[in-house]
């Protein structure tokens, strides 16, 4: 089977380009890219980016973990920019300690694995929903795209369940979502583009805002009253905390998972041997994820800020400075992972993945993605017969910070 990226790589062997997280070429494979980086250049300026970036695993492992030299404060705004639904207050992915610790506290209260687990059944549910949905919209055997029929709603489906909001607005929630996430690329924008990102922004927030105060006047089983009633010291989150994580959480409930999903069914029809296994033994579906979550991961770069000069393998870094760390990079690195450009789910993994960032930071919902993941793949294994690309060329995201399919249309036929 033929690689569409080896593909789109070769009728550009002619040039000779540099890691750009702007380019399209980049963007559609950057893997070869950031091998580069790790053996020749592995702390780089990006003129077209004004930051460093860092592509091997340790160095990404010491900033994501030393707080006090390489500042979160600014990865909100560097991310969104004025788009911001909450520009107010920053989100906790934004926050260093002692202010990030109080708050993750909070959060962890209303956050728990036990909340988490009893969600498992309704994820199955969830799962099912949408085939039965696939199924009565296009019969039993025919095509779907696999990105927006079941990828994208399936999370956003959940995490409305999780947050306690109508899943009728989940159609919704997709768009608000990526729009404001595109706010990454608002330097490539023209004005109307803009203005659709800032109506999402407004409907985002106005949104969470109402929500919240219907929830704060009838308190019920679901995580915007856990937020509100969480309490630690005799301190609880303000009106505006609580409607900021609410939002952190969708956007980060829906992005993941949803490009996860995706690029799972990708990996696997170019790897058919894979497939043909993980089929046969769904206990394998959480190798298969790990897997994934290394080898092509949902999100590919964040950022950081310098609060002193510093030097990092060499280079001089000066305060103030916008540092990217490149967590695909860092999970392919050569001196953590055996043949990491092999996808292999029988690989042992000895060191934690960058794939949830590492540190004070490491992802909250990392445990829901995973959870969600696995339900999901294993009701599709077991409800499709046949569900494979049609085409090996991938239509990925126009984003250097989120990775997955835009569309994948698949041909299918379920089960009798």
């Amino acid at each position: 089977m033929s690689d569409p990226t080896l593909t789109v790589l070769e009728s550009h062997k002619s040039e000779v380009r540099v890691y750009d997280p702007l380019d399209p070429v980049v963007k559609h494979e950057p893997y070869p890219f950031y091998a580069k980086l790790r053996r020749d250049d592995p702390v780089t300026w990006l003129p077209s980016m004004q930051a460093f970036a860092v592509a091997r695993y340790d160095d990404v492992d010491m900033l994501l973990k030393n707080g006090k030299l390489y500042s979160s404060s600014m990865f909100w705004p560097a991310l969104l920019g004025e788009f911001d639904p909450v520009p107010e207050v920053p989100p906790m992915i934004s926050m260093d300690p002692p202010g990030h610790v109080h708050l993750r506290k909070l959060a962890n209260k209303a956050f728990v694995p036990s909340k988490i687990k009893a969600l498992v059944d309704r994820t199955y549910e969830v799962a099912n929903e949408l085939i039965d949905d696939i199924v009565e919209k296009h019969g039993p055997e025919g095509e779907f795209d696999f990105a927006v029929d079941f990828c994208a709603l399936y999370p956003v489906t959940v995490i409305a369940q999780v947050l306690g909001v109508p899943t009728a607005r989940r159609a919704e929630f997709k768009i608000w979502v990526d729009n404001v996430l595109a706010a990454a690329n608002r330097a490539a924008y023209g004005p109307e583009r803009l203005a659709e990102i800032q109506e999402s922004s407004d409907k985002i927030r106005a949104f969470f805002e109402e929500l919240y105060d219907e929830r704060a006047a009838c308190l019920q089983n679901d995580l915007i009253s856990d937020f509100i009633q969480a309490e630690i010291d005799g301190e609880k989150m303000s009106r505006i905390e609580v409607i900021q994580m609410s939002i952190l959480l969708l956007i980060g409930g829906v992005e993941t998972t949803t490009n996860l999903l995706g690029t799972t069914l990708i990996e696997l029809n170019r790897h058919p041997d894979v497939y043909a296994r993980v089929r046969a033994d769904q206990t394998l579906v959480p190798a298969l994820i790990e897997e994934v979550l290394r080898y092509n991961p949902p999100v590919q770069i964040i950022f950081r800020h310098t609060m002193e000069d510093t030097i990092l393998n060499g280079v001089t870094i000066p305060k103030g400075s916008t540092v990217m760390p490149l967590l695909a990079s860092a999970n392919r690195d050569e001196s953590k992972f055996a043949d990491p450009e092999a996808f292999d789910i029988d690989r042992k993994i000895e060191v934690p993945l960058m794939s949830f960032g590492q540190g004070p930071h490491f992802c909250l919902g990392n445990y829901l993605s995973r959870m969600e993941a696995r339900s999901a793949l294993e009701t599709v294994f077991s409800r499709f017969e046949l569900l494979e690309p049609i085409s090996d060329e991938v239509d990925w995201l126009d984003s250097y910070f989120a990775r997955g399919p835009h569309h994948l249309k698949v041909r299918y036929r379920v089960r009798s």
